[in-house]
């Protein structure tokens, strides 16, 4: 049984590295995903400005165009007003030339309006538009750094496996399958040693009894409060001498 102690520590040992660093791999997509959600807020703010600049655009072609309809008709009304012989039909087509040329004014006005008003957010636009090529342009060597350490992690992972096999040929199958249930159930972890006389994987005290058993090597003793296979420290230490 000491042998299978023994065993059980390595195997422990050898599936603990395998696991962090399976779990440091299977951490990087989201670390990915984080950092290219990151600029989401800049690209949908540039969408936003640039739906505006359409919008002012499009306004700036609606007045030009009403304008250009407008001046048509004022050219035929300062025409019409030389024909005109009656005082008072003279009178209100003046006043018709007036507002005409009254609206055309205000029209090129607000075309002036929209015009500088496009000039800011098209500045606006292209400081940030050159922001989030930068920040794209960085984040896209994080994002390839952080795939190649993803590669190595997983690489890693299945050096630290290589051995698995040899040490389980040491270990009978029903206590191997007591094992792996324990490592399914305690996120990886079913060995652990007694520290100070406690379980190392709980901190609970273990009884003075299974103690003494523990120190014999003959039996596979499981923490009463977690139910981890625990080795003495004793026999590392053991071992080691």
């Amino acid at each position: 049984m000491r042998e299978t102690l023994l065993a059980l520590f390595e195997l422990q040992k050898i599936d603990t590295r395998a696991y962090e660093l399976t779990q440091r791999a299977e951490s990087i997509p989201k670390l990915i995903h984080d950092l290219e959600s990151s600029l989401d807020g800049a690209r949908s703010e540039l969408g936003t400005l640039n739906t505006e600049v359409e919008a002012l655009k499009r306004e700036q072609s609606e007045i030009e165009a009403k304008n250009a309809e407008e001046g048509e008709k004022h050219k035929k009304w300062k025409t019409r007003l030389h024909d005109i012989k009656s005082p008072r039909e003279y009178q209100a087509l003046s006043r018709e030339v007036e507002m005409g040329e009254r609206q055309i004014r205000d029209s090129e006005e607000r075309i002036l309006e929209v015009l500088g008003q496009i000039e800011e957010r098209q500045k606006v636009i292209d400081d940030k538009t050159q922001t989030l090529r930068d920040g794209e342009a960085e984040i896209g060597t994080k994002v390839r750094a952080l795939r190649e350490e993803q590669a190595r992690l997983k690489a890693e992972a299945e050096a630290a496996s290589q051995g698995r096999d040899a040490v389980e040929k040491k270990i009978n199958k029903r206590i191997l399958r007591r094992y792996d249930d324990l490592r399914a159930k305690r996120n990886g972890l079913a060995v652990v040693l007694t520290n100070d006389g406690a379980c190392s994987g709980c901190n609970m005290t273990v009884r003075p009894q299974q103690l003494v058993e523990m120190q014999r090597f003959n039996s596979i003793e499981q923490c009463a409060a977690c139910h981890r296979i625990m080795v003495h420290e004793n026999l590392l230490k053991q071992e080691q001498a």
